[in-house]
């Protein structure tokens, strides 16, 4: 198995908090775990510090990075940048075949995704990249993934939730971009994120409370 091959199967497994915040991680058990020496594992864990996601501790090891409130808010506030603009250039210029392909999230079915993360997740994405701007796309989609942690993390904040609410929020962001209304579309997605930022936050409140 290959640096990459194991610096993206960790990502996913951190990722979904399979590997929890907090973790040790010993590159001599890595590396038994996928059967390969030190190096490969070595190396993908320094790709995996530089992506935030891992922690050098001196003379430790390493360790899964945890998820702070200062950690929340900065992820938040960057993705607003990123996804507003992307959202903004979407409405003004994507080709209509790639505004029709965000259709298929006007609904949610766990026969299409195994959980409404993974449907938030590729909603998410799908919008930023009918920007047309790879670059952009690449980074908040980068961003997206990694702030799956903090929906799995803060499993009250969607507990008792019906996701139905946040599927016509959605379909409501898809019509104003369908209609290439900008101002709008950028609007109801700014609404939408920091909404997602207020539920997030009260639940990493709550779960350092009860720690």
């Amino acid at each position: 198995m290959r640096r990459t091959e194991i610096h993206k199967k960790m990502r996913q497994e951190i990722l979904t908090c399979a590997i929890p915040p907090g973790a040790e991680l010993r590159e001599q058990e890595l590396a038994a775990k996928f059967e390969v020496s030190k190096s490969p594992v070595r190396e993908a864990l320094q790709d995996l510090v530089r992506d935030g996601l891992v922690m050098v501790m001196p003379r430790q090891g390493y360790r899964v990075s945890p998820v702070s409130m200062a950690d929340a808010h900065d992820m938040f506030a960057l993705r607003q940048v990123l996804e507003l603009a992307a959202v903004a250039e979407a409405a003004r210029s994507a080709s209509v075949a790639m505004l029709a392909g965000l259709d298929r999230f006007r609904c949610y079915s766990q026969q299409d995704w195994p959980d409404f993360v993974s449907y938030n997740r590729d909603f998410h994405c799908e919008l930023v990249r009918c920007s047309g701007n790879a670059r952009m796309s690449r980074m908040a989609c980068d961003l997206i993934e990694e702030m799956d942690r903090l929906v799995r993390l803060s499993v009250s904040a969607v507990r008792g939730r019906d996701p139905q609410k946040l599927v016509e929020e959605h379909a409501r962001i898809i019509d104003a971009v369908q209609e290439k209304n900008s101002k709008t579309a950028v609007a109801l997605l700014r609404t939408h994120v920091a909404a997602a930022e207020r539920r997030f936050m009260s639940a990493l409140e709550w779960s350092a409370v009860q720690a």
